[in-house]
């Protein structure tokens, strides 16, 4: 993998100190709420100090990772406080823009701000103005269709030229660069004083100014002020027009002196006028209602949920008594989906959502016998699905965990399935890829986060709808979703805005009746360290499991309800499940009772597992019958396994063979006189045979003789090591953690350093020193020359400066081109040298 192009990340060398006074104003309390809401920041190496905390919340990858998880107003609020400068900006000045000064409006923006201030995007002061995140102005490099910032494009600018502004505006020229900047800015965001100005321009101002596009740039070959209904104006009088909005920063050019002049979003903002609000809207759309009731609700998700779990509890079974097979590239294709349909009667979907949440819950392996899962807190971006690595196909079979998953009662099993729902990378029941091919079941899919994102959108949608009532419409449901988590993406396919995702809900039973049912509530508020309420809910709404059947003289098995792992498995292994729900019927075949005695069970144990789930004294007698007539024929012919086959014409020499105490090991059997079984394979016997001095030849299958040559071992490439999994910490880790730093005052001044130990466990590729000269390049701003390795297995050489960090990548920009930022993969990194004047290069 190439280091690839970005945009230039934010500077976060040093942490604003309002960011870090904010943070040191906060309680515990509301410390600990912004850790648990940003836990990436805390992860090992947890911070040391508020500074680096600070550091950490402004990471570009935390921080846009964090808009992912925001309603609309939200975004909308970050987006117009962008618009309104990188400095602090007066509330009053923002509710202003967003047409939000008072009523139901004001308390909208304010719940926003609370919300971004949560997130540690936006932060206040005591006066109240707001402070916008650095990293914001990454996402919105052109807010509200507004050009660069003034203090953008005057960065390169000298205060020579500052003054020179200053001076056409008659306004004072203040000692600091940093003063006349921000002087020059509130002259022309004010649209009172832009208005008095524009009024002295000469002709044409305007419309060069109104004739910018989007981001700021404007087109030379027109300056007609047809958006004001003025008369176009001549070439020299647009010449003229352009120099006098250069003289006052109306119209900046290019610092570089070759790119087109751009008009700073703050005066576009200005001309706008005060009336121009750009779109707030604190109101989610309401969808269309009907009454419901609390009990119709939980009667439909109980449905539901059982029905759930019983059919993956028949799927699984199926896959455990003929495991399908897997595809060459991994996953599951049609005929296997198909089988599997057929044989547990249930649809496609539902297949493929219960052989998902069973992979990722670690009920499922690959043939390559690799476990599905991941632990608790593991970053996804780590975790390899097992799919993916059965990439030679094989059998598809369960893991141990299965076996004591299987023996739970329903509500347990249903839990660990629905949990495992919620962190899926992907929709499952989603098939179709983007060239609107079929994807196979288990396949390994991009990830996507915001499958995720639209599932706790759901789950906070259907939560918030009035009580009492649901959404008449799935499509209501689904735009209320696009309002919660308007960056989740919506899949192509669709018949309307997360369709897919509302209706695996409610094949769960976590929405029912059109709003958030007991189970949903109880998964919303789902926390790894506290399963119990979950739980909880999932025994009050799913029936207990029986353990009783009612088998009767026709050769069927009737449980009433769910029935218990122990009675399922016992009946799954001597009988053919016909139908599950409410009722489920096995029936009892020659097959099914021979898989019973395959499995270990004798004829009188059988019986009488059967008889005492039944509650009989003995067994209906054609029953009875099936047993003792399937058992008398079962057995008759014997398969040996074996290692190889020993054979020869001299049976004094087999003999002689058989009876050698050196050849022990290899547990040799006679079968005939000519005939004897080995234990071990063909090429530990040879080898055997031939230590004692026996001269053996290898055959093959067809009789004919093998001949030994070297094998060639092919060249061995390097793989890339995985990098180790970012543990998440747990809720009382990160109380701790807010006390300490609350409690840690760092020296006035001082900067937090990049601490080594996040540098080794990211770039596991690097030595000691590499990772102390990366850590002093970051701390100090020093170049450095990086050796990368490409996803082709080649290494390539960079020498930057400018380095930020942003795990798992790292952001630099080449010494040779300032203007181009490069992204590196901290694990793809090779190695770490001095630049080449250090080295003599």
């Amino acid at each position: 993998m190439s280091p690839s192009r970005t945009t230039p990340p934010v500077e976060s060398a040093t942490a604003p100190p309002e960011l870090v006074g904010w943070l040191a104003e906060l309680d515990q309390d509301k410390l600990y709420r912004l850790l648990r809401a940003r836990p990436d920041t805390a992860a090992e190496p947890p911070p040391q100090s508020l500074g680096e905390l600070a550091e950490r919340l402004l990471r570009p990858g935390s921080a846009t990772a964090v808009l992912r998880r925001l309603p609309v107003p939200c975004l909308q609020a970050a987006e117009a406080l962008c618009a309104l400068g990188d400095g602090p900006v007066p509330w009053s000045r923002l509710a202003q823009l967003l047409d939000a000064g008072a009523g139901e409006r004001s308390a909208g923006l304010d719940t926003a701000l609370t919300a971004l201030a949560g997130q540690g995007l936006v932060w206040r002061d005591g006066q109240d103005r707001l402070y916008p995140s650095p990293t914001l102005r990454q996402v919105w490099p052109v807010p509200l269709g507004l050009g660069a910032p003034l203090a953008e494009l005057l960065a390169e600018a000298g205060s020579a030229e500052l003054r020179e502004l200053l001076t056409a505006h008659r306004l004072p020229v203040p000692v600091a660069r940093r003063d006349r900047l921000a002087a020059l800015a509130e002259r022309l965001s004010d649209p009172e004083q832009l208005a008095a100005l524009l009024a002295e321009a000469p002709p044409g101002v305007r419309a060069l100014l109104l004739e910018s596009t989007g981001d700021g740039e404007f087109g030379h070959s027109e300056f007609g002020d047809g958006q004001c209904g003025a008369p176009a104006v001549s070439a020299q009088q647009a010449g003229l027009a352009a120099q006098w909005a250069h003289e006052r920063g109306l119209l900046i050019p290019d610092q570089r002196g070759y790119g087109p002049s751009q008009v700073p979003g703050e005066v576009l903002l200005a001309l706008r006028g005060p009336h121009w609000h750009p779109p707030f809207d604190p109101v989610p759309p309401l969808p269309e209602l009907y009454p419901v009731g609390e009990a119709e609700v939980a009667r439909e998700a109980a449905a539901a949920a059982t029905a759930f779990t019983t059919q993956a509890a028949a799927l699984l079974a199926a896959c455990a008594a003929n495991p399908p097979t897997l595809l060459k590239n991994g996953g599951l294709g049609p005929r296997e989906l198909g089988r599997l349909t057929r044989t547990a009667r249930c649809e496609e979907p539902l297949v493929r959502l219960v052989l998902e949440c069973a992979l990722a819950a670690g009920l499922l392996i690959s043939g390559g016998g690799r476990p599905g899962g991941r632990r608790e807190g593991q970053s996804a971006r780590t975790t390899k699905r097992a799919a993916d690595l059965a990439a030679e196909g094989g059998p598809l079979r369960l893991t141990a965990d299965y076996d004591g998953w299987r023996l739970r009662p329903p509500a347990e099993q249903y839990a660990t399935l629905v949990v495992a729902w919620l962190t899926l990378p992907f929709t499952p029941t989603a098939v179709l890829d983007q060239q609107g091919r079929s994807w196979p079941a288990l396949v390994a899919r991009p990830a996507s986060p915001s499958c995720r994102h639209a599932r706790r959108g759901l789950l906070t949608a259907a939560g918030r709808l009035p009580a009492g009532h649901g959404a008449a419409r799935a499509a209501g449901l689904g735009r209320l979703i696009a309002w919660h988590r308007p960056q989740a993406d919506q899949l192509p396919e669709q018949d309307w805005p997360f369709a897919a995702v509302i209706t695996e809900a409610e094949l769960l039973g976590v929405v029912a009746r059109g709003t958030l049912s007991p189970l949903g509530a109880a998964l919303s508020g789902y926390s790894p360290e506290q399963p119990g309420a979950l739980r909880e809910a999932a025994r009050r709404l799913l029936p207990g499991a029986t353990d009783r059947a009612r088998i009767g003289a026709d050769l069927t098995a009737v449980v009433a309800g769910p029935p218990t792992g122990r009675l399922a498995a016992l009946l799954d292994a001597a009988a053919e499940r016909e139908s599950h729900g409410t009722a489920s019927v096995w029936r009892f075949t020659a097959a099914g009772i021979r898989r019973a005695l395959d499995g270990g069970r004798s004829p009188q144990q059988l019986s009488a597992e059967l008889a005492a789930a039944a509650d009989l004294p003995a067994l209906p007698q054609p029953l009875a019958y099936l047993i003792a007539d399937t058992a008398r024929r079962h057995g008759r012919v014997k398969v040996l396994a074996s290692g190889c086959v020993l054979h020869g014409e001299d049976p004094a020499l087999l003999a002689e063979l058989a009876a050698h105490r050196g050849l022990a090991a290899l547990r040799l059997r006679r079968l005939a006189g000519t005939v004897l079984v080995s234990a071990a394979g063909p090429e530990q016997t040879l080898a055997a045979l031939r230590a004692e001095g026996y001269a053996p030849v290898a055959e093959g299958a067809d009789g004919l003789l093998l001949v030994d040559r070297p094998a060639t071992v092919p060249p061995q490439r390097g793989s890339t090591p995985a990098r180790p999994p970012r543990i998440l910490p747990t809720s009382s880790e990160l109380r701790r953690l807010a006390a300490h730093l609350l409690a840690t005052t760092p020296p006035p001044g001082a900067r937090p350093p990049v601490t080594e130990t996040e540098l080794a466990a990211e770039a596991p590729r690097l030595t000691r020193p590499e990772i102390t000269r990366l850590s002093r390049a970051l701390r100090l701003d020093q170049p450095v020359t990086i050796e990368y390795l490409t996803g082709h297995h080649t290494i390539t050489e960079h020498t930057v400066t400018t380095l930020t960090l942003d795990p798992p990548y790292l952001h630099a920009c080449h010494r040779t081109t300032p203007t181009t930022p490069i992204t590196f993969e901290l694990s793809h990194l090779y190695s770490v040298l001095p630049p080449p004047e250090a080295r003599g290069a």
